[in-house]
């Protein structure tokens, strides 16, 4: 229970920030003093369980418990309280009968939490008692492994498989690979797919991920859009049979990976149409008898690691070499990994722990102590004991992180920054002065995959930054169980809103509802005369069965009509639409009654038109749909203005033809990523672009159709200009932006001749042009000193790309896509003269497609 405890603590923390916030400016009617006294303790007591959160007594259980179930309680006193005074002051009523009753209740709470604190005085503080703990790993002496795809033993697999792609046999060939959860089948996969042979030798290669619970639609949606599940609207065809046209005639490479039934195969099989020229389909599974009955191929299987393969695979994860770097560690080393017993899986979760240990000989033997423990278990059972083993070693304040995954489907490709953002959102990063919350969640996800236990998925081009990654199904239940163990996640605080239908859905996570009895007696907040309850799904009535009931509030439209269909909580943090045109926010609205939200994100919608309510949430963090219209900060006395600011807000996209007055500008003064698009209406219109160098801590920038100057702050990381019309010669301005990284024109410069500057462009990485009349180019290795990656796309003009520009040390690699013959053998020539000084770094990637996408290609009215 001390995960749950403490991950209630720190959202508490959160709470507490946000109560002590609008108390200070006047917004709430509390005593600060009896906030801070409960800030005080809430710090005591997320003090002592970050230092005695492995003790083994059934005291210590007790009182984590006793810290969640009174967390739970004072979180749910707030939410009474404030909503009810938000509301009240909203209506021009008196809270000060309110107030009395909310200080009686506060004195309540700080009396439990303060006989919480006398009795852990009695806690024996046992870190180390059991056989199954750890000491704490200290801080790591080895080079980080995040990115590092280490790929070891693997050599030889992939020389068999790659010989049976190119096999004289034209038919279609299904080459089944079978071994148990964790021995490498996807790595083995994965590297054959994106092998140099595989890739010249296919017309087309698709990788997919097949879950336990598949969608057979789904499936084939991903497959026609090469892994991505997308829907097709208005055409004819069915899934099916649009897969079989992509195929037809065409030699292909498929990837299934992870296979559980031979049903999975054969509701597919018959999609893939046999051309006779050599396709292959590769298909995982971890279940012989599925890999046995697929019929074209023997299933080859993969086996356990021999011992110096395995050292060596150990070695590289711990300390990113192939030998051990540190003698004395050797033997207990090679005892350890005697004891994964050829796991590649196991190696590496073990290693990830050591790699972030202080590399003594007395936390490695207690390793290897327990990790002999489970010598006599089974194979299944002896991996999860060592995969829990890492478990119980992460720091406290990693676990509520990492216990979260389970929440994503199994196979799933997760989104950074979507990851990111709902830990922030659910209250599970704790708050430091030096350091965002998003900053901080960046590094425990960096964290977790130097511990193996996640996996980097795909990286972004140019910068290599991680997009997404996934978890192992066996971790992800490892997950599932420590979960139901700790009784984790038992607040809903997300919550998706669906397209209206006849088939109900479950008010708290969307999924169908069968029953429409509800479990919750829920507290309604009439924003009109007529109401029902929504309804709940069977498993949210198992998570959640501890909970009383929520109070809810809704969206009205401009007629003053309440819509079910938008229902929302008030201990909501994160509200995600995915209805295409949901109704308006209009003024006065019922959206500052969500006193915590933090994000709302709206997809493939229409305008949303936001309340000037939105200026009464300090706590939001994200605003994200495709247009938005963000209103002006409401009028108000001197003494208020410091509450109508959102000194949270981090990304605002895409926000349309709005004026960037100083008075709004003010009120988002942290913003770090930032979108913009204007209509044709509003493209020559004075929006004030040039106020934005007035946002000092603004990173991302991305401003569509405009003919505005624009300032630009110089903290500025990214920015991407499309269809805005600046001379060549303006680009003086960007390349002087001492932290600019990444550049993106499209559409945008203007004129035959860009002559850069020396000393501009100092610390740009990615340079990428699109769409212009360029023709000549005079630039060399001092205008881009640090350039790695260069792209050119739709350049039929461009004479030729400089020579000096492949003296760039950094560069890795130029793309071209649809340019002038003569700048494609310009560019080939550079390749020749690096090749004949000796550099095999850099790389060629011409095509006469234009299918580099540097961003969203929806199409304005111009």
């Amino acid at each position: 229970m001390a995960v749950a405890a403490y991950a209630s603590l720190v959202s508490l923390t959160h709470v507490l920030d946000n109560i002590h916030y609008r108390a200070q400016l006047r917004r709430l009617h509390v005593d600060i003093k009896q906030i801070e006294s409960l800030q005080e303790a809430v710090n005591f007591l997320l003090e002592f369980l970050e230092k005695n959160h492995r003790s083994q007594s059934q005291k210590a259980e007790d009182l984590w418990k006793q810290i969640s179930e009174v967390n739970f309680e004072i979180e749910e006193i707030f939410d009474l309280h404030v909503v009810s005074q938000l509301r009240k002051d909203s209506q021009g009523e008196s809270s000060d009968m309110g107030a009395r009753s909310f200080g009686e209740d506060l004195d309540t709470m700080i009396q439990k939490v303060d006989r919480i604190k006398r009795e852990l005085s009695m806690v024996e503080e046992v870190v180390v008692g059991s056989r199954a703990s750890v000491p704490a790993a200290g801080s790591s002496t080895a080079a980080s492994s995040v990115g590092k795809n280490i790929i070891v033993g693997l050599e030889e697999h992939v020389t068999k498989i790659k010989g049976e792609l190119a096999r004289d046999n034209g038919n279609l060939q299904i080459i089944p690979i079978v071994g148990m959860g964790g021995i490498g089948k996807t790595t083995l996969a994965k590297k054959v797919y994106e092998d140099k042979y595989a890739v010249d030798r296919f017309d087309v290669r698709i990788w997919i991920t097949i879950s336990q619970e598949y969608s057979v639609n789904e499936i084939l949606q991903g497959l026609i859009n090469n892994g991505k599940v997308e829907r097709h609207c208005g055409n004819s065809d069915g899934p099916g049979e649009m897969l079989r046209k992509k195929l037809y005639g065409r030699r292909y490479l498929i990837v299934m990976d992870d296979i559980w039934t031979l049903q999975a195969w054969d509701d597919l099989r018959r999609f893939f149409p046999d051309n006779g020229n050599g396709s292959r389909i590769i298909v995982t599974t971890r279940l012989s008898q599925v890999a046995g009955s697929l019929g074209s191929h023997d299933p080859y299987p993969m086996t356990f690691l021999d011992t110096n393969t395995s050292w060596s695979l150990f070695c590289q994860t711990v300390f990113g070499e192939e030998n051990c770097s540190h003698p004395e560690l050797e033997q207990i080393g090679r005892v350890i990994v005697k004891n994964c017993r050829g796991l590649p899986l196991q190696i590496a979760v073990i290693g990830g722990l050591l790699a972030k240990s202080c590399m003594t000989t007395e936390y490695w033997e207690s390793v290897a102590e327990n990790v002999s423990s489970f010598g006599n278990s089974s194979d299944g059972e002896h991996c999860l004991n060592i995969l829990l083993l890492s478990y119980n070693n992460l720091p406290i304040y990693l676990k509520p992180c990492f216990l979260y995954m389970r929440s994503f489907r199994e196979d799933a490709e997760i989104d950074v920054s979507y990851l990111i953002r709902v830990w922030v959102d659910q209250g599970f990063i704790t708050i430091k002065e030096d350091k965002s919350l998003e900053e901080l969640a960046k590094e425990y996800v960096n964290d977790l995959l130097d511990r193996n236990l996640l996996f980097v998925r795909d990286r972004e081009f140019g910068t290599e930054e991680i997009l997404s990654c996934g978890i192992h199904d066996l971790l992800r239940d490892l997950c599932i169980s420590e979960s139901k163990k700790e009784n984790f996640l038992c607040t809903p605080r997300e919550q998706e809103i669906s397209p209206q239908s006849e088939e109900r859905v479950c008010f708290l996570c969307s999924v169908s509802v069968t029953e429409t009895r509800n479990f919750l007696a829920l507290d309604v907040i009439p924003p009109s005369a007529s109401h029902c309850s929504p309804p709940v799904c069977g498993h949210c009535k198992m998570t959640y069965s501890h909970m009383k009931g929520l109070r809810f509030v809704k969206v009205m439209d401009k007629d003053g009509v309440a819509h079910d269909s938008l229902v929302q909580h008030t201990k909501l943090r994160y509200v995600y639409v995915s209805m295409h045109n949901p109704p308006k926010f209009i003024s006065p609205s019922t959206l500052h009654l969500l006193w915590n939200l933090q994000s709302m994100k709206f997809k493939k919608s229409e305008v949303v038109v936001l309340p000037s309510e939105i200026w009464e949430l300090p706590q939001l963090r994200v605003i994200e749909c495709n247009y938005v219209v963000f209103p002006k900060p409401p009028n108000a006395h001197v003494e208020e203005k410091d509450f109508f600011i959102l000194k949270n807000l981090q990304l605002l996209g895409c926000a349309k033809n709005l004026e960037f007055t100083c008075e709004i500008l003010d009120g988002i003064p942290n913003l770090k990523e930032l979108w913009i698009k204007y209509d044709k209406h509003m493209r020559e219109s004075d929006s004030c672009l040039n106020n934005l160098s007035q946002l000092q801590k603004l990173e991302v920038l991305s401003v569509k159709n405009t003919l505005q100057n624009i300032g630009y702050p110089n903290s500025l990381k990214r920015l991407a200009l499309r269809k805005c019309r600046i001379p060549w010669s303006g680009m003086s301005m960007v390349g002087s932006l001492p932290n600019l990284e990444i550049l993106v024109l499209w559409d945008t410069a203007e004129g035959s001749e860009w002559n850069p500057t020396e000393g501009e462009f100092l610390r740009l990485r990615l340079l990428a042009i699109a769409g212009s009349d360029l023709e000549h180019w005079g630039a060399d290795q001092d205008h881009y000193p640090v350039l790695e990656n260069l792209v050119l796309s739709n350049l039929p003009s461009l004479e030729e790309i400089p020579s000096g520009v492949g003296d760039i040390a950094t560069l890795h690699k130029i793309i071209l896509r649809n340019c002038s013959k003569s700048a494609v053998d310009s560019a080939c020539l550079i390749l020749e003269e690096q090749r004949s000084v000796g550099n095999d770094i850099l790389e060629i990637d011409v095509s006469d497609n234009s299918d580099y996408e540097f961003e969203d290609e929806d199409e304005d009215e111009d």
